[in-house]
């Protein structure tokens, strides 16, 4: 039965992987509630090991029998199956001989009772002693740091100078107003804070840094709406709950994780309190962006107090802001009890669950007793290791054929079993494993097996067919809490086969098979090519590749790029931290296509074959470079620099902030930046249409000089960016100002304009720009 300690840390690990799931699945949701999942599921680890004290006991038999059990009167060797009689012998060869009548020589292994370990076992007493030391140890350390944060606040808040001029009290009572805030907030500013900082539940506390003073009015307002709303949510006390949770389970990355994106959830749900209060998003975005180009890490007490603007989050929250269908409600008080009852209904059955040993049968007792003498190949064959030779033969008529190698470092082995067009194959990998299949024309899966790693030998394998399936499965013959292992499975199948796949780890190849591919792999690559049917595949981390292929479905991995190349049907990819790039060939037989490979920041694409289409490219977040789209591109990215090279067709580029430079470009452009420059290059004589929008940043155009085109530019600048932007061109244009600041569209700003043909006329070059000046020019011949 397992102890109290690993049971504690199973559990909590489901708890914060479950909760984290759920999170990230309400990503289309308000940020409000993902915040109310993570910190219910962060309140249920914290209430877990009281419940598992108090709760009943619900005792599930789902853990194999303990080792040694035997019936009584019956030897181990006496209890085996007949037909498991069989030994191999050098040429090839079975022998007849009663498995007990040769396994005289077998004998079983002392106990180690004078190893070193053993002996430093004795030292520690029960063996709990050291790690209860270590728990101590981190838990001291990240109470400690917490305190020490604490002490640096108060501190800083008495070093403070308080903004107690009218101006800023009167907005300060606006926004505590708006937030439904009755108590006083002390409003505080200090060189030491490099951003708006808040913190404090009874006596809630918002310091500003020393360049708060010479801030507008609208940028004031907005800072203040926002750290109210961490006072309103009580976000403070929070973060010292979550820093205490952190302390008891600081051992476990999974907390880390939960704190981390809890954080990050408590930013956007404020962000979005901001929004919802009338400011506009690309006006909010600038502020943010303001306030992040001096924001600064502020160690242990940056995490017991909530920063406005974190550098390390600010690209999701830009993609987050800007994004005009994302739901801003706040969390409503029935969501809250709902959250906290479902979490209550979950906690306490698996708090409850005790895994218990249950009964085996006699032959599972004997091969457990009986395992460090004896290798089991398949169901038909088990060979005592004392007996196998140095060099087996090639083949053994007996559901498998087994080799070792020269120096038993490791073994080889062959399964098959017949099988039907359209069946399936099941691959069932506790030990994990590189598998490669490919079709062929025969009705049979055939396996060549080769096993390999430290713990090969504690490795069971078999095959078996049963109403149309076959059921590939390894299994450990006993769990340690350390096991390595190096197996690799090439599996042939009927060209029409389905696949089903669960696997601890590893890489998975599939090639000219048509069928339905669905399961996952804790990790590793996943390449398909010449398929035909459907795929559902998931990895936990890994590349995964798909070429020339006929499928629908989706892939996923948890980080790494994904390549579709040549692929027809509606195939969808995801990735947790890398690009999807999709580029489809009218040729797939030419031989040509696409090099892709990752460099530093993000992704690019070499070697762009001419008669290629679109190249598609996106990335959650990071830098994106594609050196040539000969046919045109869409590359999107969360956040994060763009570079396209020399490119035709229609190009398309966004990025949540970040720089875009394309070109040269002989065809249409398309530009799109929360916050950032944009710079284009034209060539050719055609005519082109380009559309570039840009939150805050300079644009650059570069055409040829006899550019046919009707311009449409405009730039705007608000009162607080000190000077006027222009527009400046190498062709004569007419230049439009407003005369009246416009708030229309938040802070006031007024407007640069061109509207007007340039030569004959024809493609429309529009431009939209914030606080950045429009610069046309006549490249050089």
């Amino acid at each position: 039965m397992m102890s109290f300690a690993p049971a504690l840390l199973a559990k909590l690990t489901v708890i914060f992987a479950t909760g984290l799931i759920l999170a990230a699945s309400l990503r289309v949701a308000a940020a409000s509630l993902r915040h109310l999942v993570l910190l219910a599921t962060l309140v249920c680890g914290l209430t877990l090991p009281v419940v598992m004290k108090v709760s009943p006991r619900w005792e599930v038999a789902i853990l194999p029998q303990a080792a040694g059990a035997t019936t009584v009167g019956q030897s181990p060797a006496s209890s085996l199956p007949s037909r498991a009689a069989k030994t191999v012998r050098a040429g090839g060869s079975q022998s007849s001989e009663p498995l007990a009548a040769q396994s005289a020589a077998i004998t079983t292994m002392p106990a180690a009772s004078t190893t070193p370990q053993s002996q430093l076992r004795r030292l520690l007493g029960s063996g709990e002693t050291l790690p209860s030391l270590i728990w101590v140890f981190g838990f001291c350390m990240v109470v400690g740091w917490l305190v020490v944060g604490r002490i640096k606040l108060r501190r800083i808040a008495r070093e403070a100078s308080p903004l107690s001029g009218s101006d800023w009290q009167v907005l300060l009572a606006d926004a505590r107003a708006e937030a439904g805030i009755s108590s006083e907030v002390d409003l505080l500013c200090s060189p030491v804070a490099t951003t708006p900082l808040t913190w404090g539940t009874v006596s809630p506390v918002i310091l500003l840094p020393e360049g708060a003073l010479e801030w507008p009015e609208e940028h004031r307002r907005v800072v203040l709406r926002h750290e109210l709303a961490h006072i309103a949510r009580k976000d403070s006390l929070t973060q010292s709950v979550t820093g205490f949770i952190c302390a008891l389970y600081w051992f476990h990355p999974l907390v880390w994780m939960s704190e981390r994106r809890l954080r990050a959830e408590c930013e956007r749900a404020c962000d979005d309190r901001v929004v919802s209060l009338g400011t506009p998003a690309a006006e909010y975005a600038s502020h943010l962006l303001e306030v992040a180009r001096s924001a600064r890490a502020f160690g242990a007490p940056g995490f017991l107090s909530v920063a406005m603007a974190r550098p390390s989050q600010l690209e999701g929250r830009l993609l987050a802001v800007l994004n005009q269908s994302r739901r801003r409600v706040a969390a409503t008080p029935a969501a809250k009890v709902t959250a906290f009852g479902v979490c209550a209904l979950v906690l306490l059955p698996l708090a409850a669950f005790r895994p218990v040993p249950k009964n085996a049968s006699v032959t599972q007792r004997v091969a457990r007793v009986y395992r460090p003498t004896l290798v089991e190949y398949g169901p038909n064959l088990i060979v005592p290791r004392n007996l196998m030779p140095e060099k087996a033969a090639p083949e053994v008529r007996a559901d498998a054929v087994v080799s070792t190698s020269h120096d038993g470092a490791d073994t080889t082995f062959q399964l098959s079993a017949t099988a039907r067009d359209g069946g399936t194959l099941n691959l069932d990998l506790k030990t994990g494993g590189d598998v490669t299949i490919t079709g062929w024309d025969r009705a049979e899966v055939f396996v060549r097996a080769s096993l390999g790693g430290r713990d090969w030998r504690e490795t069971r394998v078999t095959l078996e067919p049963r109403d149309g399936e076959v059921t590939l499965q390894t299994d450990f013959i006993r769990w340690s809490n350390s096991q390595s292992t190096r197996h690799d499975f090439d599996i042939q199948v009927p060209r029409n086969f389905n696949v089903r796949l669960k696997s601890s780890g590893g890489s998975v190849s599939i090639a000219n098979v048509s069928g339905r591919f669905s399961g996952s792999t804790g990790g590793g690559e996943i390449t398909i090519k010449n398929a035909n049917g459907e795929a559902d595949l998931k990895t936990g981390g890994g590349e995964i590749k798909v070429e020339d292929s006929n499928l629908s479905g989706s892939v996923s991995t948890g980080g790494g790029m994904i390549r579709i190349v040549r692929v027809n049907g509606n195939l969808s990819g995801s990735s947790g931290s890398g690009p999807v790039i999709r580029a489809d060939s009218q040729s797939p037989s030419s031989g040509s296509g696409l090099g892709i490979g990752i460099g530093q920041g993000g992704a690019r694409v070499t070697g762009s074959d001419r008669r290629s289409s679109a190249i598609r490219m996106s990335s959650g977040g990071g830098d994106l470079a594609l050196p040539s789209a000969p046919n045109g591109a869409r590359v999107t990215t969360g956040g994060g620099k763009i570079a396209i090279g020399p490119s035709g067709g229609e190009v398309y580029a966004e990025t949540g902030g970040g720089p875009i430079h394309i070109g040269p470009a002989s065809g249409s452009v398309a530009a799109h930046t929360g916050a950032g420059d944009v710079d284009i290059e034209l060539k050719g004589s055609g005519s082109h249409d380009v559309d570039v929008t840009s939150g805050t940043g300079q644009v650059v155009i570069v055409a040829p000089s006899d550019l046919n085109a009707t311009l449409e530019l405009e730039t705007a600048y608000t009162d607080h960016f000190g000077r006027k932007t222009r527009v400046v061109s190498d062709w004569p244009v007419s230049i439009t100002e407003t005369s009246e600041w416009d708030a229309s569209h938040g802070t006031p700003r007024k407007y640069v304009r061109v509207r007007q043909n340039i030569g004959r006329g024809g493609g429309l070059i529009r431009v939209r720009t914030v606080n950045g000046d429009i610069l046309l020019k006549q490249a050089r011949p």
